[in-house]
């Protein structure tokens, strides 16, 4: 099971940054993560003006 994060980093200032988790997984595959992560980030345009810098993760969860 993997786990989306996006990390989202202002232009201006690389210490001027928001982890975004996830609600709605965890994603079996790491496919399927990275496929909610495109969501994810498409999504945060619409809260967080631009100009701005992603990054994401797709960490493996395990015990689950």
């Amino acid at each position: 099971m993997f786990a989306a994060f996006i990390l989202v980093c202002s232009l201006s200032s690389n210490s001027d940054c928001v982890e975004v988790l996830d609600t709605r997984g965890p994603y079996r595959t790491v496919e399927a993560c990275e496929a909610r992560v495109v969501e994810m980030v498409r999504d945060v345009a619409l809260f967080i003006p631009q100009p701005y810098k992603t990054k994401y993760k797709c960490e493996h969860l395990t015990g689950i």
